[in-house]
């Protein structure tokens, strides 16, 4: 499953781009350090895009971000592990400013350049290596993996398991395995949820302008996956789905969430921006049902 789901690495070098237009800390350095402009420069030549109707997925990377750091901030949980967590450095930021344990955990390859760019980022910055932040390998769709991963965490405690940006390449059964490996995990702990701001709707889906449909459409054919291959009917589906899996679920805007978006002035797009993406721009927060 790893070398199938390696394939989904490069997107997390777009993400990288277009979050190095906002004021999340240490993005412009992440961009540059992994040549995340170089990587979509190739992609938008490849497959005819411009670059100029594509600008406004930037606020949307920003707003995906910043809402989950803030619902880790407003939980009060002391330890986070992160699936799939690319090249984002948000477990290095939010373990120098708290005292929250943050595990992160990709694939092998991604695994090792994220060691280097954050050796090279504390260099820069003068920032010690902390025992509160571990970078480490496991595939999401694998139990023991994961487990492993959580194993330096304390299981007397609450647990944040965060997954941003992974559930649109993934089928609907690698979808369930994943759920039912977050609730597997989350079932060894003293409490705590499951945060996603990645589900999709069939009808949203089949609603989207030419120029996001076309960059999808790169996409599959750089990692062979067909995104959103998970899309949910509607939201009583996924509640189904969730239920069954052994979740609650509630849902937040990713807008009410996001302090401030940087992105929307730094690239001159319209104030009307956060208004109009509003409804699409969810972040689900799931809790185990109790088996009681």
């Amino acid at each position: 499953m790893a070398a199938d789901l390696s394939r989904i690495s490069v997107t997390a070098k777009i993400a990288a781009y277009y979050r190095q237009f906002s004021d999340i800390a240490f993005a412009r350095e992440v961009a540059r350090r992994i040549g995340a402009d170089d990587t979509f420069e190739q992609i938008l030549r490849e497959h005819g895009l411009e670059r100029d109707k594509l600008t406004f997925y930037a606020p949307m990377f920003e707003a995906r971000y910043k809402s989950i750091s803030q619902l880790i901030g407003k939980s009060g949980c002391s330890q986070v592990l992160e699936l799939a967590s690319g090249y984002s450095l948000r477990g290095l930021d939010l373990t120098q400013s708290s005292a929250i344990r943050y595990v992160e955990a990709d694939l092998p390859d991604v695994v090792a350049t994220k060691l280097t760019l954050l050796d090279d980022v504390r260099r820069q910055h003068g920032i010690p290596p902390s025992p509160l932040h571990v970078v480490t390998v496991a595939d999401a769709l694998e139990l023991e993996p994961v487990r492993t991963a959580a194993g330096a965490l304390d299981h007397g405690l609450p647990l944040i398991v965060l997954c941003e940006g992974l559930i649109g390449y993934l089928t609907r059964e690698e979808t369930e395995r994943l759920a039912s490996n977050v609730r597997a995990l989350l079932g060894a702990f003293g409490g705590g949820c499951w945060i996603c701001p990645d589900f999709s709707f069939k009808a949203e889906v089949g609603s989207l302008p030419p120029e996001r449909v076309r960059l999808r459409e790169a996409i599959t054919g750089v990692t062979q996956r067909q995104l959103d291959a998970s899309a949910f009917a509607d939201d009583g589906d996924l509640t189904a789905f969730l239920a069954r899996v052994g979740f609650d679920v509630r849902v937040r805007s990713q807008i009410d969430e996001t302090p401030a978006l940087s992105s929307i002035s730094a690239l001159g797009l319209s104030p009307t921006w956060a208004e109009r993406m509003r409804p699409l721009l969810r972040v689900w927060v799931m809790t185990p049902r109790s088996t009681s």
